[in-house]
């Protein structure tokens, strides 16, 4: 069953945006928000009725802010406003971005920056709410108000644009039909209101962070299956160790990782074959507490973005009074999405070094490339390259894109622009490919258990371990490899079993805290 959001423009969160996205929860708004939402709209029409001029309500916009719109054109140029936008390009996104983008948009709107009527919000919460979903094109925004990908949701809302219903793609007005709705017909400031806004940046990058949070159980998933394998010394997870250094994603990290190891072999006395190992071992807490600690910044960031009025002009209910300002500039969330490819790109690279010596006789103690047949057979090889292959391509989806805007763009206005949705999107980008690292070492981490012998593994381990073997066998050479790692990595991708696999030792106690080495 689909649960329910209420939206207060105050406390909308990243993992409410997801089960509106992809749960198909349903959404309404407070009715305290809707009578601030109500006082805010008739500050609006008070200053339209005066004759102030005031950017967007009644001049144009851009470098055409210093010309003012006849009344007799408001119409006009509202529908030019909405109508005008079509810059996006690109694939159509998927249908959880484009109701990702929808919830927060209402959210904004609730915080009554905006300055929208009511039957506005309530049209929007409606067509989420029945699953009409507008095609929004996936590029065209610098990040200074996705306004293109914006408008295509708001040309659905007064009958043009394209939409999906039912699995049908239908022109706007036949869509809202549909589904028993009808276009509106916007009132001044209810286009910029509309397309004014950061959904694409908030509503995608919602959806990321929930997959980085899996995406970091992962790694620590393959990684303790990697200590496993390679026979790795746990006085690195020593609960005293992350102790004596308080950073809290360190913490996180050491803490999980004696969760999903509790119980394995390792910890038994004598079991680790080296008193120090690589640094690609050894470091693991660190590598995937500063993932955690980038992860946490990136949340608390987007969430506060989520709840905060990001409109230009800027309606000051309290004040009655509307200014021009620049908080639709996000940043700090496109940075803080900079930092998290870093701290992802870091761990993969860490990963990939791991891999490789596991594949290294001299420091696995195992056959080499884990070969079942030494000389007749390149064993795993291949995948130590593809491995250093994939790794190096994280490398460069990590690198900056907030300083990358050198616009000029409305004859020298839009001097500056956050790329946030860039930031976002190559987020999303290295998260895929990184499901392709972690299958990669979890099968090779695999056939090193094997190998070994090495028994019992981790309860979380253990997990990981089995769902493995159900998809790929031990393997003795590259032969017919492909369906077998594509079906994890698929497997990875769609969350099969790292949350459960994470979180076995949830109900359970700590393991003893003995070197093991």
């Amino acid at each position: 069953m689909s649960g329910f959001v209420e939206l207060t423009g105050e406390s909308l969160t990243v993992d409410e945006v997801v089960e509106v996205a992809r749960g198909g929860a349903r959404v309404a708004v407070s009715e305290e928000a809707l009578r601030r939402v109500r006082r805010a709209r008739e500050v609006v029409e008070r200053v339209f009725a005066s004759g102030e001029a005031v950017y967007g309500l009644n001049t144009g916009l851009g470098s055409f802010s210093r010309y003012r719109i006849p009344p007799e054109q408001l119409g006009r140029f509202s529908f030019a406003t909405m109508a005008d936008q079509t810059s996006s390009y690109g694939r159509p996104l998927p249908t959880d971005v484009v109701r990702a983008m929808m919830v927060t948009r209402v959210n904004g709107m609730a915080k009554a920056g905006a300055g929208v009527r009511r039957e506005l919000m309530q049209l929007l919460v409606e067509v989420l709410n029945r699953g009409l979903h507008p095609v929004v094109r996936e590029v065209g925004s610098v990040g200074q108000s996705d306004l293109s990908e914006m408008s295509d949701i708001g040309k659905v809302l007064i009958g043009i644009g394209r939409a999906e219903v039912g699995g049908q793609l239908l022109d706007g007005r036949e869509a809202l039909a549909r589904v028993g709705l009808q276009p509106i017909e916007l009132a001044p400031k209810e286009a910029l209101g509309l397309i004014s806004a950061n959904g694409l940046t908030f509503g995608r990058g919602s959806l990321v962070l929930h997959d980085v949070a899996d995406l970091a159980d992962w790694l620590q998933l393959s990684a303790a299956l990697s200590l496993e394998g390679f026979a790795g010394n746990l006085s690195v997870i020593h609960p005293g160790a992350a102790r004596l250094q308080p950073q809290v994603g360190l913490n996180t990290a050491s803490a999980r990782l004696r969760e999903v190891l509790k119980g394995s072999y390792l910890w038994e006395p004598g079991a680790a074959r080296n008193l120090q190992d690589p640094l690609s071992f050894r470091c693991v807490p660190r590598t995937h507490g500063a993932l955690y600690d980038a992860l946490l910044y990136a949340r608390s960031t987007l969430e506060s973005e989520l709840n905060a009025a990001n409109d230009n002009p800027l309606v000051l209910a309290e004040e009655g009074t509307i200014i021009s300002v620049g908080n639709f500039d996000i940043a700090a969330a496109a940075m803080a999405f900079d930092l998290l490819r870093l701290a992802i790109a870091n761990a993969l690279k860490v990963a990939n070094e791991r891999v490789q010596k596991l594949l290294w006789a001299e420091f696995s103690g195992l056959p080499s490339a884990l070969a079942l047949e030494q000389g007749a057979s390149n064993g795993l090889k291949p995948m130590g390259r593809w491995s250093a292959a994939l790794a190096a391509e994280a490398r460069s989806f990590a690198n900056p894109v907030s300083l990358d805007y050198a616009g000029q763009v409305a004859e020298g206005v839009e001097d500056h622009a956050s790329m946030g949705p860039l930031a976002v999107r190559r987020t999303h980008e290295l998260v895929s490919l990184a499901h392709r690292v972690i299958a990669h070492e979890l099968i090779i981490a695999a056939q090193a258990i094997d190998m070994r012998r090495c028994r019992p593994l981790g309860r979380g381990t253990a997990l990981a371990y089995e769902t493995v073997r159900e998809l790929v066998p031990m393997l003795r050479d590259v032969g017919s490899w492909e369906p077998d790692v594509e079906g994890l990595v698929a497997a990875v991708a769609a969350g099969r079993f790292g949350t459960e696999a994470a979180s076995v030792a949830a109900e359970r106690q700590e393991p003893s805290e003995h070197s093991g080495s």
